[in-house]
């Protein structure tokens, strides 16, 4: 039996754990697909836009050639004036500068002079023009270039008009996909081996084209690192194996109750005789066991809604990391209370099925994680003072795991804000586990008959909790007391301690 449950889950998670896997790739393909597509439509918008800028150049130094030939020397100024509105207009070009080529006229700048060797560099590009632009990047700013333009251009050419142009900001784009760390920008001289913004890379990449610039054709090139984080998100790989889980957990479930289903038809069909004999002695034990199970139902699914609630509300304020943990403990819950169902199924068989060894704590820190919202909720506390070694004591887990949640549960409904304690220990040879609450404790009537069905001390109660928890002990070998000398109010489960080792 237990091979045989250990291989059904081996197979149950290695198909979670294919769906899961087979969820991410193609979470991660359309991830790629759509970066590409994005870093595409990016790479071209920035080379357009330098491209347009770049053009610009073009005419800003036709115009203010037409100036400064149209001035002829004596206005001068109105060549500054407009220079020095092109420079306002256009950040990037931060100076504008006339150079004669007889060095004894003055040179017609802007704000920002050029130096005497850039100035040289500027004489020496005007002289061999042959009409078109020329370009060259600065000796002293390699983030920086010149485009030039001999003045008039005709070989009769006196001066040379310059622009020298930040080449960072002929590329800037307020776009924040530039900004992030796994896009790399570069911008390259015509001949492609100078760089002046970034640096040349060897590397296959993902974008590099020429700007549509006749004068400026600068070489723009783009490459995108994709990284693992960018192809599987967070959030997005949260949501993703939250969706496949919950939807291999409803199959299964819906598959497994099918079988169900189907194995209690053909044992119903293969019994009818030894049922139509024992029905007479059973009617009443299932009447009971069914009202102990609306009952032990009700537990379950009111810490679903809770779960469900606090689900939704995390749900509203966007805080999806600690939405997992709330669908877990939801799972959980569920799967609880079909437990508790399976248990009621199996009432009618005439063989219970075999005690196996557990660790009884466990079982009593699985309590207190199902309990902690509730007694949250009720500003009450739950500890566990557990022995360093954890006995093992031979029993159905679910079965155990129910009779501490009644204990607990018990407790945590005598009083608002009870403090709850869940201690562990050895007696006699016997695994204790002991609960213990600050509430006002049992009323003095009803200790006699505490342990009996039907009788309660809850408005609403149907006093089959402790009745049934005290059977389901005695099953395992054990049994419940109320211990009525204790200081705190504190109910008793003692069991015989396994054959098998001490559990880790």
């Amino acid at each position: 039996m237990t091979f045989s449950n250990s291989h059904t889950v081996c197979r149950y998670l290695g198909i979670w754990v294919f769906a899961v896997s087979l969820s991410l790739c193609a979470l991660a393909f359309f991830e790629r697909q759509s970066l590409v597509r994005e870093f595409t439509t990016k790479s071209s918008t920035l080379h357009r836009l330098a491209s347009q800028r770049a053009d610009q150049h073009d005419a800003h130094l036709t115009s203010l050639s037409a100036i400064f030939l149209a001035g002829e020397g004596a206005r001068q100024d109105l060549l500054i004036d407009v220079g020095s509105t092109i420079m306002r207009f256009y950040p990037r070009i931060t100076s504008i500068n006339v150079i004669p080529f007889d060095t004894s006229e003055p040179i017609n700048k802007t704000l920002h002079s050029l130096a005497n060797e850039d100035a040289a560099l500027v004489v020496r590009m005007a002289r061999n023009s042959s009409g078109a632009l020329q370009v060259a990047q600065m000796p002293n700013r390699s983030d920086h270039y010149m485009v030039v333009k001999r003045t008039p251009n005709t070989d009769a050419a006196q001066h040379g008009l310059a622009l020298v142009v930040d080449a960072r900001a002929l590329v800037a784009s307020d776009d924040q996909f530039w900004k992030e760390p796994s896009v790399s920008l570069r911008l390259l001289m015509p001949d492609g081996r100078a760089a002046l913004v970034g640096q040349p890379s060897q590397e296959m990449l993902g974008f590099s084209k020429p700007l549509g610039s006749a004068s400026q054709p600068f070489i723009l090139q783009t490459d995108l690192a994709i990284r693992l984080v960018d192809l599987v998100p967070m959030g997005k790989a949260l949501t993703a194996i939250l969706l496949v889980s919950a939807l291999l957990f409803l199959t299964g479930l819906g598959l497994k109750q099918r079988a169900r289903t189907k194995e209690a038809e053909n044992r119903a069909k293969l019994s009818a005789q030894e049922t139509r004999l024992a029905h007479a002695s059973r009617v009443n034990a299932m009447g009971e066991m069914a009202s102990g199970m609306a009952h032990e139902l009700a537990q379950p699914l009111t810490a679903i809604l809770s779960q469900a609630q606090a689900g939704r509300h995390l749900l509203r304020r966007g805080d999806v990391d600690r939405l997992g943990s709330v669908l877990d403990d939801t799972v959980a819950q569920a799967q609880r209370a079909a437990d508790i169902l399976e248990r009621l199924r199996r009432w009618s068989k005439p063989n219970r099925a075999p005690l196996k060894p557990c660790a009884l704590h466990e079982a009593a820190q699985s309590v207190q994680r199902l309990l902690a919202l509730e007694a949250k909720s009720r500003g009450a506390t739950i500890v566990l003072s557990l022995q360093e070694a954890s006995h093992l004591v031979d029993a159905n887990p679910v079965e155990l795991e129910q009779i501490i949640f009644n204990l607990v549960r018990n407790a945590l409904d005598a009083s608002e804000g009870a403090w709850v304690t869940i201690r562990t220990g050895v007696d006699n040879g016997l695994a204790i586990l002991d609960v213990t609450d600050t509430g006002p404790g049992v009323p003095d009537h009803l200790r006699p008959r505490i342990f009996e069905p039907f009788v309660t001390g809850k408005p609403e109660g149907t006093g089959l909790g402790l009745a049934l928890c005290q059977r389901l002990a005695e099953e395992m070998g054990g049994e419940i007391a109320h211990l009525s000398d204790a200081v705190e109010t504190t109910f008793r489960l003692s069991l015989p301690i396994s054959a098998h080792t001490v559990a880790a």
